[in-house]
C-alpha cells in the first residue's frame, strides 16, 4: 500500500515539474511574441527588454525566429530619427547585425534567407552590416580600438550568410575588412598587428598603394631600410608608376650613397624596355637629386616624348628649369656692377630657363589644375615681363 502511495506522489511531482517547465518555456516564448508586439507599437524600451531576456534563455537562444525579431528591434532603435530612441542602446547596430547573423546560423529550414519567403531578413541584415561598418570607422576615429575591432569581427562573422552578395555590393568583403583592420591597427600604433595585416594584404595582392607606402614609412621610422626597400620592390610590381614609392626608393639610395647602383639598374632596365616612360622618369629624378641636371633633362624629355600627358614629369621638368632660372637670377643679383658681361650672360640664362619652364608647367596644369603649378606659371610670366599672361594665372 505504501509503495502505491509513493508511486502516486512521484507521479504528482513529475507532473508538477513538467508543468512548471512547460510554463517557463512558454513564458520565454511569450517574450518572443512580446518583442513583436512592443516593436509594432514602437515601445522600444520594452521591446529591448524582451529581446535581451529571450536571447539569454536556453529555450529560445537557438530560435531563428527570436533572433529575427531581436534584429528587427535593434534595427528599429538605431535607425530611428529620434536621438532619444537611439540612446536606448548605443550598440544597437552591432546587436542588430549579430542577431541577424544568428538568425541565419540557426535557420536549418532556410526560411529566413528565402527571398520569396514571408520572413526574409536580408534587407535588415545588409542594413545592419553597413551601419556596423560605419560604427567601426567612428570608433577608430575616437580611438576606441577594441570596439572597432569588435565591429570588424561581427562583419567577418556575417560574411558566410551573404547569400545574394548584398554585403559585397556594400563593399563589405573579407579583403576589405582585412584592409580596414590594417588601417585601424596603424591608427592604434600597433606595429606588430599593422605589419601582420599588411603582409596578409600583400599576399593576396590587395590593390591599394597605401599598404606599401605606409609600411615603407613605418620601416624607415624603425630605421630598417632593408625592409623599406623590400616593401618598395613589392609595391612597384602592382604600382610601377607610384611616385611616392619611387621617390622614397631614390632617397634611400641617396642616403646610402648608392645612387650609381640605382642609375645602373635603371639604365639596364631601359635597355630592355626602351618604351617605358616610368623608367626615364625615375632616372630623371635620380639625376636631378644628385645634381646631374643635364642627365635629368635628357631623361625627363624622353619620358614626356613617350607620354606627353605625364603630369609628374611635365611638372618636374618645368620646376627644374624654373629653379635654374631662380639660381641664375640670384647669381645676377650678387654680381658687382662692373661684371657687365657676366650680368648679361646670367640675364639671358634667367629668361631662357623661365621660357623653357613655361610649356611644361602649363601642360602639367592642364592635366591637373594644381594651385602650386598655377603659382609658378604666374611667377614665370611676371619674371619675363609678360604681365597680361601672368594675370591669366593669378
Amino acid at each position: 500500500m505504501v509503495f502505491f502511495q509513493n508511486q502516486k506522489s512521484m507521479k504528482k511531482i513529475i507532473t508538477l515539474f513538467s508543468l512548471v517547465c512547460v510554463s517557463y518555456v512558454f513564458g520565454q516564448n511569450i517574450q518572443v511574441q512580446n518583442m513583436a508586439n512592443y516593436l509594432r507599437n514602437k515601445n522600444y524600451e520594452k521591446a529591448k527588454e524582451a529581446a535581451d531576456l529571450a536571447a539569454e534563455h536556453e529555450s529560445t537562444k537557438t530560435s531563428s525566429k527570436m533572433w529575427m525579431y531581436r534584429g528587427n528591434v535593434y534595427k528599429a532603435i538605431y535607425s530611428d530619427t529620434s536621438q532619444k530612441v537611439r540612446d536606448i542602446d548605443a550598440m544597437a547596430e552591432e546587436k542588430a547585425l549579430d542577431a541577424y547573423s544568428n538568425c541565419f546560423k540557426y535557420d536549418d529550414s532556410k526560411i529566413y534567407s528565402d527571398p520569396k519567403g514571408e520572413y526574409n531578413v536580408k534587407g535588415g541584415f545588409v542594413s545592419a552590416a553597413s551601419a556596423t561598418k560605419r560604427k567601426a570607422r567612428i570608433y577608430t576615429e575616437l580611438k576606441e580600438y577594441e570596439k572597432s575591432l569588435y565591429c570588424y569581427d561581427l562583419l567577418e562573422k556575417a560574411l558566410p550568410y551573404d547569400f545574394d552578395q548584398g554585403l559585397k555590393r556594400q563593399n563589405i568583403t573579407q579583403e576589405k575588412i582585412m584592409f580596414e583592420k590594417f588601417e585601424m591597427y596603424k591608427a592604434a600604433a600597433n606595429k606588430e598587428k599593422t605589419k601582420e595585416y599588411a603582409n596578409k594584404l600583400i599576399d593576396i595582392k590587395y590593390k591599394d598603394p597605401k599598404i606599401y607606402t605606409d609600411m615603407v614609412k613605418l620601416s624607415l621610422l624603425d630605421k630598417d631600410t632593408a625592409a623599406a626597400l623590400d616593401y618598395i620592390t613589392k609595391g612597384k610590381i602592382l604600382f610601377e608608376d607610384n611616385m611616392n614609392l619611387i621617390g622614397t626608393e631614390i632617397d634611400i639610395y641617396i642616403a646610402r650613397k648608392q645612387t650609381n647602383i640605382l642609375k645602373d639598374k635603371l639604365k639596364a632596365a631601359i635597355e630592355i624596355a626602351p618604351d617605358n616612360e616610368i623608367l626615364y622618369a625615375v632616372l630623371g629624378q635620380v639625376c636631378e637629386k644628385t645634381g646631374d641636371v643635364a642627365g635629368a633633362e635628357k631623361a625627363y624629355l624622353s619620358a614626356v616624348e613617350l607620354k606627353p600627358e605625364f603630369e609628374t614629369v611635365n611638372y618636374n621638368l618645368g620646376a627644374m628649369y624654373f629653379n635654374q632660372a631662380v639660381e641664375y637670377n640670384k647669381k645676377y643679383n650678387d654680381l658687382p656692377p662692373k661684371e657687365t658681361a657676366k650680368a648679361k650672360e646670367y640675364e639671358t640664362k634667367v629668361k631662357e630657363n623661365f621660357t623653357k619652364a613655361l610649356p611644361f608647367l602649363i601642360k602639367a596644369f592642364e592635366i591637373n589644375p594644381d594651385p602650386a603649378y598655377k603659382q609658378r606659371i604666374y611667377q614665370a610670366y611676371l619674371r619675363l615681363g609678360e604681365r597680361e599672361k601672368a594675370l591669366e594665372y593669378k
